[in-house]
């Protein structure tokens, strides 16, 4: 048996031996197992932003979460959403087979996944997830909205109450401003490192947020301006405190609020204004809706990409 040949069968096993979870799911959902193909889910992904204490604002409660994770050791990998075709294909080819794309990455600051589109149109989407949830949330909402892009799916580092978050806070709306500059320039240098790593190019890239991580993606616009060229900001609220200089005249966002989204929705135009007074093109959406995403999000989030994008690349 010829290496290509070897190295085709090892590549095959890998990719179904190894299952990874990559689409949201609603608390609805977790007693099911997720199909090959992302949906959006109607149900909130979110509905207790930053007052979340232990597993109040995670998607899944933990026994839903412990069974989902057993039956996901199980279902193969989905090779076109994480780039396995191609890997098959350089096996074949005899080439050195690199490691899965789709799985945990942990070598660099945050921890992160990529995946990578059958059809790859050069764009690329930055995912930030909510309160209590992980890399993996937002997933399906991107693939939805961005089908021919790449994704770079992040995982925020502070733990707080046990729930995955990208910054401390002190109250519901307010929040710990050394942990939000530290964690924004930690994040800053992960960025330039993974754009490196994966040849990004930052003029092509959208910057995803929801709920806690649109708040860090406005609080690293501010802080770091030239790195975020385009950002759309889900439910989100600005954090930051104090005189920043930031130029944003290189920056295209749209943020979308929930009208019923109490603990948010009322400091949706604090948020506009900050970013228009510092340069960036604000379009401002409020939608029917509370603080979790739904169809009409990914409506309202598609057509402003498929023309900011475009406008972008120009």
């Amino acid at each position: 048996m010829g290496k290509p040949y070897l190295y085709a069968l090892i590549a095959g096993l890998s990719l179904i031996a190894v299952a990874q979870p990559a689409f949201a799911r609603s608390t609805a959902d977790c007693d099911k197992l997720q199909s090959g193909k992302a949906e959006v889910l109607s149900a909130n992904i979110d509905p207790q932003p930053d007052i979340d204490k232990a597993e109040s604002a995670d998607a899944c409660p933990t026994k839903g979460k412990v069974a989902a994770q057993a039956q996901e050791k199980l279902k193969p990998i989905n090779i076109l959403a994480t780039g396995g075709t191609g890997i098959l294909k350089k096996a074949v080819k005899g080439e050195i087979l690199p490691q899965s794309e789709g799985s945990l990455q942990e070598d660099l600051s945050f921890k992160y996944r990529i995946y990578r589109p059958e059809t790859p149109n050069g764009d690329t989407v930055v995912l930030l997830h909510g309160s209590g949830q992980d890399e993996t949330s937002l997933v399906s909402f991107a693939s939805k909205i961005a089908p021919d892009a790449l994704l770079l799916a992040v995982r925020g580092r502070v733990v707080q109450d046990g729930s995955n978050r990208w910054y401390r806070r002190l109250t519901p709306v307010s929040f710990d401003q050394k942990d939000i500059r530290s964690e924004a320039q930690a994040f800053a240098d992960f960025l330039k490192q993974a754009t490196v790593k994966y040849k990004i190019d930052l003029n092509r890239t959208t910057f995803l947020g929801y709920s806690n991580g649109a708040n860090l993606v406005n609080s690293v616009m501010m802080l770091y301006p030239d790195l975020v060229k385009q950002a759309v900001l889900l439910r989100s609220m600005p954090v930051l405190t104090g005189s920043v200089d930031a130029n944003l005249g290189n920056a295209r966002v749209l943020t979308v609020s929930g009208a019923s989204d109490q603990l948010y929705a009322p400091y949706a135009p604090a948020l506009e204004d900050m970013l228009r007074s510092h340069g960036a093109r604000v379009e401002a959406r409020s939608i029917k809706s509370d603080h979790g995403l739904g169809k009409d999000d990914v409506k309202v989030v598609s057509e402003w990409l498929s023309g900011a994008t475009a406008s972008l690349k120009k």
